[in-house]
């Protein structure tokens, strides 16, 4: 008679890239717990900060009352710069020529001769997410904000920086007073519902989830994003719908979301690894071993897709099959070896 234990536990990794934590999953047989979702497959969009402006004199030179130009010596048609544009100027030159020692040297100076503009502060702020020192981040952007209330360019890189630190309250506050501003950006809906996620709020994350999902292409209107294209963002999304139903326990819906999360990005281990989650909770074994080998395939050191694959085996009581995944364990990580060695043996 086989030993039916308690709901597993998903343990989240603590690492940069975010991943939801399903409250529950169905009851293991056999024993052990599932470990968590994994990076690789990130589930927050994001655009690199603009540079702030530069506000650059008006030219013009000397003329006479009636309109001819003078006589003599010609004047220069360009007033000097002022001393904080010509350090936001280099720092935006040196940030664009990725050289951030350099770019956040002249941001600082401009903080210095011009305290009270909240260019410089958003400025070094950038610098720090363009390294990912985002607790600096957050400092900087609340100082730039605290100068000027209005700087709207301050609040998304902000709110995406609160959510790598983990302060989600905060950042989802932002977000949705910007999904009032800008109603038809998908990056504020998409973090949004990666935020509603992370606080269990998950209604509402398929709410906004879902209308990222339309801004992002899905139903027409295209989205362009740097350095990510349209299908990886699209994926990101849909990662993020099948997390939220999966925390509602629709483990139908979140396999139908992940499922077209990984059609649209194929190399999304982390949507592939959610998939199996899923599939598991809904007792969908067989399925949910394809996705862990898909797992695998794409990232075959990855120990938790080893170490959950052998407990589905378990599920199924192909101890064979279990026994292979743990001696590939062995060689990747010894402690989810010997967790999934004591399954085996029970």
């Amino acid at each position: 008679m086989r030993k039916t234990l308690p709901r597993p536990r998903l343990i989240l990794p603590g690492i940069i890239i975010f991943s939801i934590v399903f409250p529950s999953l169905a009851q293991q047989p056999g024993g052990g717990r599932l470990t968590g979702d994994i990076v690789g497959g990130a589930a927050l969009i994001f655009r690199a900060p603009q540079n702030p402006d530069v506000h650059l004199a008006s030219s013009g030179g000397q003329s006479t009352v009636g309109g001819g130009r003078t006589s003599g010596r010609r004047t220069s048609t360009k007033p000097p710069i002022k001393q904080q544009e010509q350090f936001i100027a280099q720092g935006n030159a040196a940030r664009k020529a990725a050289k951030p020692k350099e770019a956040e040297e002249q941001y600082r100076l401009a903080t210095k001769v011009a305290p009270t503009d909240a260019r410089a502060f958003a400025g070094l702020a950038n610098v720090y997410v363009d390294q990912a020192r985002f607790a600096e981040a957050v400092e900087s952007y609340r100082e730039a904000i605290k100068r000027n209330p209005d700087y709207q360019a301050a609040y998304l890189p902000l709110a995406f920086s609160l959510a790598r630190l983990g302060n989600f309250d905060e950042a989802i506050t932002i977000y949705e007073k910007l999904r009032d501003k800008e109603p038809t950006n998908p990056e504020v809906f998409n973090n949004l519902g990666f935020a509603y996620n992370e606080k269990g709020r998950f209604k509402e994350s398929v709410v906004v989830t879902n209308r990222a999902i339309e801004l992002l292409g899905a139903t027409g209107q295209a989205y362009t994003q740097g350095f990510q294209d349209r299908n990886e963002l699209l994926s990101y999304a849909y990662k993020n719908l099948g997390n939220a139903y999966n925390g509602l326990g629709q483990y139908e819906e979140a396999a139908t979301a992940l499922k077209k999360s990984v059609e649209i990005a194929p190399a999304n281990a982390a949507a592939y690894f959610n998939l199996g989650l899923t599939l598991y909770n809904a007792k969908r074994y067989s399925e949910a071993i394809e996705a862990y080998q898909n797992v695998i395939k794409l990232r075959p050191s990855l120990a938790q897709a080893h170490y959950n694959l052998g407990l589905t085996y378990i599920a199924i009581n192909d101890h064979k099959a279990a026994r292979e995944q743990y001696e590939a364990l062995k060689a990747i990580n010894s402690d989810l070896a010997a967790q999934l060695e004591k399954v085996l043996k029970k």
